[in-house]
């Protein structure tokens, strides 16, 4: 493997100067680095980033903890991390915590361990008191997405789940369905229990509460949402919409409509919530709340750079709006002769 010491001697220059160069501090004139980088290409040479780490005490590297990397959710949420790290010349160094306490701080420690400049944490539980303790002797700089689970949060990020719900469940309810099935995550989950919020405020504006709709907890899978949707179609009460906690359960709910024989939204309207990259070519395109999950990541990552830069990123709170998309699979409950059907208010 080529050293610096034979790009300094083929560029003809002293290793000094190729140091500089690398490092992109001093001044190197035209004619040097045209040579250096030249040898550099011709050579194969990479820069050694751990030496380069331990000399500056900087990785480089910012460590993130999300629920579970193999979901698309998540993974949508990395790729805004990473290019949103990248701007800063940094790179992402990714585990997952399973929504389960012990499992965040091992994923926590496991990344301070590995000398990361900054974290960027998604948890579902609150932080073991001796991750705190050892995030607090290693000043290490945490920017939090979602809730408080972290006490040492440098600046956080939320994503507005109780308003996106809220405007999913008013939809139908403007639209005048009453038999309304809610197919949510686990009740483990932040986002559920934000997400039921939204909708008891909806309901109670129409004069409801939960307790006037079917609601029904599982995992954010579409597996759950095939399975829920079987055992309503074959119980004893009727329904004339679905909303479901994620576009994954909306998509099972879909696939089992469709193999019971019925039309979306002629026999049942169907809601989902995230805007994953399916939900706008299912058929019916799904009517959905999205959430600029990508967004939140480089803002993220954008936060994390500026305080390690010594900047001050001003803002250290913020609130990321969702946004309703309406498409084609929500339209009027279907008449059956019946008022509350129809959409009607029975006294």
């Amino acid at each position: 493997m080529p050293t610096i010491k034979d790009v300094s001697r083929k560029a003809g220059v002293s290793r000094s100067t190729v140091s500089r160069l690398i490092a992109g501090t001093g001044y190197v004139s035209d004619a040097a680095r045209v040579a250096v980088e030249q040898a550099i290409e011709e050579l194969g040479y990479r820069p050694n980033t751990l030496a380069r780490g331990l000399r500056s005490n900087r990785s480089n590297m910012i460590g993130a903890v999300v629920v579970d990397v193999a979901s698309p959710f998540y993974a949508q949420m990395v790729g805004g991390m990473q290019k949103g790290a990248r701007a800063g010349g940094r790179s992402v160094l990714v585990s997952s915590g399973y929504a389960d306490r012990d499992e965040e701080a091992h994923a926590v420690i496991e990344l301070l361990d590995r000398a990361c400049d900054g974290l960027i944490l998604y948890l579902e539980n609150p932080m073991r008191d001796d991750v705190v303790r050892l995030i607090d002797k290693s000043k290490t700089p945490i920017v939090t997405i979602g809730g408080d689970e972290s006490p040492v949060a440098t600046a956080k990020i939320r994503i507005d789940n109780y308003g996106g719900a809220r405007a999913a469940m008013r939809l139908l309810l403007e639209r005048g369905h009453r038999r309304i099935a809610y197919l949510s995550g686990g009740l483990k989950y932040r986002d559920t229990h934000e997400r039921l919020r939204g909708i008891a405020a909806a309901l109670s504006e129409a004069g409801l509460g939960l307790d006037d709709i079917t609601v029904v907890h599982g995992d954010f899978a579409e597996s759950f949402g095939y399975q829920a949707t079987v055992s309503l179609l074959g119980g004893h009460k009727t329904y004339t919409a679905i909303m479901a906690g994620d576009d994954d359960i909306a998509a099972g709910a879909l696939a089992a409509l469709k193999a019971a024989g019925k039309r979306v939204p002629d026999d049942l309207s169907l809601v989902g919530f995230d805007d994953n990259f399916h939900a706008r070519h299912l058929t019916p395109a799904l009517t959905t709340v999205r959430q600029p999950v990508d967004d939140v990541g480089y803002a993220a990552a954008a936060l994390l750079n500026d305080i390690l830069a010594g900047r001050d990123p001003g803002q250290r709170e913020i609130m990321t709006d969702t946004e309703l998309i309406v498409r084609d699979s929500v339209g009027r409950p279907a008449r059956t002769g019946s008022r509350e059907e129809a959409g009607e208010v029975v006294p």
